[in-house]
């Protein structure tokens, strides 16, 4: 129960500080005056959230992020709001309730928002949540500040919502992260309904609330530490400061403060997730478009750069690309492959919906190719272009077109809640003058989406609330136990807790919950260094992989200082250029290595030294489709006679061609007349231990293994083979040490 009572105050504290601080910067920017008073309290919260998460970045930047500073960057803004009396109510009122829609609207949500309660005060289980959203929060607590993280491209994203979750964490652990995120729905919610009470139409703001709160796609997201319904807050947040504005300027000349809670709550739209950037675009456009003043423009963009700008930094310096992990391609660096990219962001594009035109059904109806349901009464969503007659039906169906444009990158149906309330407001008032209509609709809609109803007409393994675990909310059930029935590998990663030295790294084929894991977990594809070790790995075993070619370029004897070989065709989307060795000769005999050597590549020139160390268990990898005019180079220092290359490959490059050169006398590459011979080359018997030995020398000594991954039964079946030693298994999950000294 001590727990349970830990996240309640986690979460409590935490929320509280975000209506603090943002109480405190709209009374220290004069703008209190221009609200009303049902909208002061929710539109704080996002505000100070944004806020809150500039100064725990600050706190982890300077490495000081210890539990007495982190809980008082809590308490100092709630206790000065106290002292400047900011919790007091204040403020014109909006449009009146009636009293059927108190109780229709407040006793419908108040059922829904048990069920999230319960859901998210139990321990965190989340795939996303309890790997990398708090996976990360977890190594910054430990470490008390940012850390340069290369090998999960997770750690590269902006973490605005993470980093609010992290006091939060610090106070209440896994549990207190997610109804923090509950906090932030819960926040959007208010928003909606005081929104619609300023549009003088209560039972629309009441509707549209509803029909964002009670998708079953939100109340999953909501009830767990994700970021998707944060998200929606600080997006919806904009929308609300913006027409604020615009209906305030024209009457106050000090209606320009209001923009600086829109350009920083657009940065922090940014720093929450990526795609979230088009409400800056709406916000920028709106600005201009209504002020006709650049400098209103700049404001805008100049208080979102406070927000928005140090990750953005952050990125640049450490991992050479400003918006890691994306662009790679343009932004080159050592720590993302711009194929990964390519396949990843190809697999988030389809999921497993082959067919798109499916897609309207897969999102509201069915929801698991799409992980997630919005439910069958967003169908109704085309109904919503009547709101078009409306001059704020024209404005939130803008800004749902552009929060919306990034869609068909991710088709993941949590991927539309940042959408969804800009489509239950345009629905809401396409029926805004019939209340009985409206109230029906809300009926209906919580009706279809409430948790037992919801498997009638899903799909059978729809992601959704599936359960109300009361008994492991109040910590009856014990939390171990909880967790080993709902999260698969979290054993695994206790065993790991227990057999791992600290300061170890483990590799893995997949992920486990990392966070309730303290050891470094490398998962085979969330980095370009991770990548290089599932490839040596799997080189132990697939002979396909092996250097079991030799190709020879000879040519009459060249003096030269400078050669390389060039790939010179185009292969098809999925085929590498893979080089295990390069080697010069003359007369028969290899041109010794010597300290003196440049070697260079394009691409991956980071990796280039790959194909000259002598080991057939390591290979210089392009990491994207072979094309012409990548090459591997070598300065030997000094003049040098050369007569022959050999190039050691695998078998799994398909069209592959290869082009010795020359550096001549006038600095221009020149193309060697050369005779090539391919022959085959026998296996290497000892290349399972090799692939381990390398595994070593590069800081890797642990190996995490199912029985159902790829390669695992080979390794399992031999491990002295494989220079590995079984140290602990459970549930399916082996881990291996190396017996390298």
């Amino acid at each position: 129960m001590k727990q349970a009572l830990a996240a309640l105050a986690g979460a409590g504290l935490t929320a509280a500080a975000c209506c603090a601080l943002g109480l405190l910067l709209m009374d220290r920017l004069r703008i209190t005056a221009m609200l009303r008073r049902p909208e002061r309290l929710p539109l704080s919260f996002s505000l100070g959230a944004g806020v809150l998460h500039a100064v725990i970045f600050v706190l982890l930047a300077v490495r000081i992020a210890y539990w007495p500073v982190l809980v008082l960057a809590l308490l100092l803004p709630i206790a000065e709001a106290a002292r400047r009396r900011l919790w007091t109510p204040r403020g014109f009122e909006l449009a009146s309730v009636a009293r059927p829609l108190q109780l229709l609207a407040g006793g419908i949500f108040a059922a829904f928002l048990a069920v999230y309660f319960i859901y998210a005060w139990a321990p965190e289980h989340s795939p996303d949540g309890s790997t990398y959203h708090l996976g990360l929060v977890a190594r910054e607590w430990r470490e008390h500040g940012f850390e340069k993280i290369t090998t999960t491209f997770y750690a590269m994203l902006g973490q605005g919502i993470e980093l609010v979750y992290l006091p939060a964490y610090a106070i209440g652990r896994h549990s207190a992260a997610a109804l923090t995120h509950l906090a932030f729905a819960v926040s959007l919610a208010l928003t909606m309904f005081a929104f619609g009470r300023r549009l003088g139409k209560p039972w629309v703001g009441a509707t549209a609330a509803l029909l964002t709160f009670l998708s079953p796609v939100f109340g999953i997201a909501a009830s767990i530490a994700y970021i998707d319904a944060a998200t929606a807050a600080v997006v919806f947040a904009v929308f609300y400061w913006l027409e604020i504005w615009d209906r305030e300027r024209d009457v106050q000349t000090e209606a320009w403060r209001l923009l600086i809670p829109v350009g920083l709550l657009v940065g922090y739209a940014y720093a929450a997730k990526y795609t979230a950037f088009t409400i800056g675009v709406y916000a920028l456009g709106f600005v201009a478009w209504r002020s006709r003043r650049w400098k209103s423009v700049v404001l805008v963009a100049a208080s979102a750069a406070l927000l928005a700008g140090p990750w953005i930094a952050r990125n640049w310096l450490l991992y050479d690309n400003p918006v890691a992990p994306l662009a790679n391609a343009i932004f080159r660096n050592t720590y993302i492959h711009v194929m990964f990219e390519r396949d990843y962001t190809e697999y988030l594009r389809t999921y497993a919906v082959t067919n798109k035109w499916t897609l309207p059904l897969e999102v509201t109806t069915r929801g698991e190719k799409t992980q997630g349901l919005m439910g069958p009464l967003f169908l109704l969503l085309p109904l919503g272009l009547f709101a078009l007659r409306r001059s704020v039906g024209r404005r939130i169906w803008t800004a749902a077109l552009l929060v919306s444009s990034t869609y068909l990158a991710n088709i993941g149906t949590r991927f539309l809640i940042p959408g969804l309330p800009f489509y239950s407001f345009s629905i809401a008032l396409a029926l805004g003058e019939t209340p009985l209509l409206l109230g029906t609709l809300a009926l209906l809609h919580a009706l279809l989406s409430w948790p037992t109803v919801i498997p009638r007409y899903s799909a059978e393994h729809a992601w959704r609330l599936d359960s109300f675990p009361w008994r492991a909310a109040l910590r009856i059930q014990d939390s171990g136990d909880y967790l080993r029935q709902t999260i698969p590998g979290y054993a695994a990663a206790r065993m790991i807790d227990a057999n791992v030295p600290k300061g170890e790294a483990v590799f893995t084929q997949g992920g486990i919950p990392e966070a309730y894991c303290s050891r470094e977990i490398l998962v085979n594809f969330q980095s370009a260094s991770n990548e290089v070790a599932y490839d040596i790995l799997h080189m132990g075993w697939l002979i396909g992989n092996q250097p079991i070619r030799s190709h020879s370029f000879r040519f009459p004897e060249t003096h030269t200082r400078r050669m390389r070989v060039t790939q010179t065709a185009q292969s098809p989307a999925i085929d590498h250029w893979n080089v295990h060795e390069l080697r010069f000769f003359s007369k028969g005999v290899e041109i010794p290595r010597r300290p003196e050597w440049r070697l260079q590549a394009w691409p991956m020139p980071w990796d280039v030294g790959l194909a000259f160390d002598n080991t057939g268990a390591t290979r210089w990898r392009s990491w994207e489709t072979a094309s012409p005019d990548m090459y591997l180079e070598a300065d030997f220092g000094r003049e040098e006679a050369v007569d022959e290359v050999r190039v050691a490959t695998s078998s799994d490059s398909i069209q592959i061609r290869m082009q010795p050169e020359t550096k001549s006398t006038s600095g221009a590459w020149e193309k060697l007349a050369a005779k090539l011979t391919s022959t085959d080359v026998a296996p290497n018997p000892n290349s399972r231990r090799m692939a381990t030995y390398e595994l070593h020398q590069s800081g890797i000594h642990y190996l995490l293994l199912f029985d159902t991954d790829f390669g695992a039964e080979d390794i399992r079946d031999d491990p002295e083979g494989w220079g590995l030693k079984q140290v602990a298994s459970v549930d399916g999950a082996r881990l291996y040490k190396t017996t390298w000294p």
